[in-house]
């Protein structure tokens, strides 16, 4: 999908509105831990003026990600607002939205994804999920260098 330029400059400074969906396997994001379950829903407005345009607008999709704790998959509704404003050569007929809309989809995923703030994770030790059952291992087994901190802190 592309936004053209050439309408945005004879609409005199009016906002157009773009609505369109964009399959996932389309915005190459190169992200393993990311499935798609719906398409991304784009709706957007663009308005051109002294040589940029500007871009607000929403992206909307259902995705499966893997928790940074657990490393277990969960649904995740990513629903994200943005704005934009792209400088354009005089020269320039369009912009292409799947960039635009990749780079911003990529951008605000999160960090490290979580199925549930309360998530527990997994036993740094044997790896037991610590959500489903507690296992048998020591809690205070400490790295015998931070044995000196932990009496700091316990005074």
């Amino acid at each position: 999908m592309k936004i053209d330029i050439e309408a945005l400059r004879s609409a005199g400074g009016k906002t157009l509105t773009y609505a369109f969906t964009v399959h996932g396997a389309n915005l190459d994001t190169d992200e393993e831990d990311v499935q798609f379950l719906t398409p991304v829903q784009v709706e957007l407005e663009a308005m051109y003026g002294e040589g940029k345009v500007k871009v607000t607008g929403s992206l909307r999709t259902s995705l499966i990600l893997t928790c940074g704790r657990c490393l277990k998959s969960f649904s995740y509704p990513y629903d994200q607002e943005f704005e934009d404003e792209i400088q354009v050569a005089e020269e320039e007929t369009g912009i292409n939205l799947t960039e635009l809309i990749r780079d911003i989809f990529i951008t605000n995923l999160p960090f490290k994804p979580l199925c549930s703030t309360a998530c527990k994770g997994l036993c740094p030790r044997c790896g037991v999920d610590l959500n489903e059952k507690q296992c048998g291992c020591p809690a205070d087994d400490m790295d015998p260098r931070l044995l000196e901190l932990k009496k700091l802190l316990d005074k």
